[in-house]
């Protein structure tokens, strides 16, 4: 799979202070990657530099390979920390100085709003928009000349749950017609369910990258009970492919080696005698990974 943007060893610094320190990183074309870290760690500085609007310090970035910077911008669209609008005007109009500045005309204004759900309320002033109304204002502002690549800071920051279900809505269907998505979150649980690969920074440093869908594959942990807990102890305890277990009240947490799964724990048990009243696999949730890399970078 193609890369749609590769960077190559960026830092930037700050007189004393280093945001971004020596990161290199691809996005593969059609992801939707998401940029995860707590505050202060050079998720806002990244997408900044990438979009031209920060310069970095040393290091170099690439889009689309080998085309010009001008061309480069005309494939991007981006939301970058608030989004400005002029409260006194309905939303279309809003969309008409966007493409205004942008130079294009206005005929996919519809589209966008479509595409976002605010056709509707296209003729609304944009001072009564919620704020998920408003966050979606501003993608359907980045869609307004097409791009091939959506970069969002912060989609759902201040967002109430339903705006924050609305805006992966959005994101989900811009993924469906084939555009890449880059996203800045500290969300965890709205980048497991929106994005196919993600990457960690912590301290300006870029400390992991993978795929989502790899996080609940890493290991097989389950939840296992009988009515003989002290039996069914004995038995995992001799399990050979077990990597650790724990008891958890009326349950035994088992965790198994990388290539063994749950039907190989399931046929011991069943081979040694017990009758097992509970089985069910956990799976690993992206905040206890992220939590697990910050801990093993400190």
């Amino acid at each position: 799979m193609e890369h749609v943007l590769s960077i190559n060893n960026i830092t930037k610094n700050y007189g004393r202070i280093t945001a971004v320190s020596n990161m290199s990183l691809d996005v593969s074309e059609g992801s939707v990657f998401g940029i995860l870290g707590p505050n202060g760690s050079g998720k806002t500085t990244t997408l900044g530099i990438i979009l031209d609007v920060i310069n970095p310090t040393d290091g170099t970035f690439n889009w689309f390979r080998n085309f010009t910077r001008k061309e480069n911008r005309q494939k991007i669209g981006s939301t970058l920390e608030t989004p400005a609008f002029y409260p006194y005007l309905t939303g279309v109009q809003n969309l008409k100085i966007i493409a205004d500045i942008k130079r294009i005309n206005y005929d996919n204004i519809d589209k966008v709003l479509k595409d976002v759900g605010l056709y509707e309320r296209k003729d609304y002033k944009y001072k009564t928009y919620s704020l998920g109304m408003k966050q979606r204002l501003a993608v359907a502002s980045a869609l307004l000349c097409d791009p091939k690549v959506m970069v969002l800071d912060e989609p759902t920051n201040g967002l109430d749950p339903q705006g924050i279900a609305e805006i992966r809505e959005v994101i989900k269907d811009i993924s469906k017609k084939g555009k890449t998505v880059i996203l800045a979150s500290h969300l965890l649980d709205e980048v497991q369910k929106v994005c196919t690969d993600f990457a960690v920074l912590n301290f300006g440093r870029l400390i992991y990258s993978g795929k989502v869908d790899e996080v609940s594959q890493e290991q097989q942990i389950v939840e296992v009970s009988s009515q003989n807990l002290t039996e069914l102890e004995k038995a995992i305890n001799k399990f050979s492919l077990k990597k650790s277990y724990d008891n958890e009240k009326d349950k035994i947490i088992v965790t198994l080696d990388r290539n063994m799964s749950v039907t190989d724990l399931n046929k011991y048990l069943v081979e040694s005698g017990i009758i097992v009243t509970h089985l069910v696999v956990r799976k690993r949730s992206l905040e206890q990974k992220f939590l697990d890399i910050l801990n093993e970078s400190e």
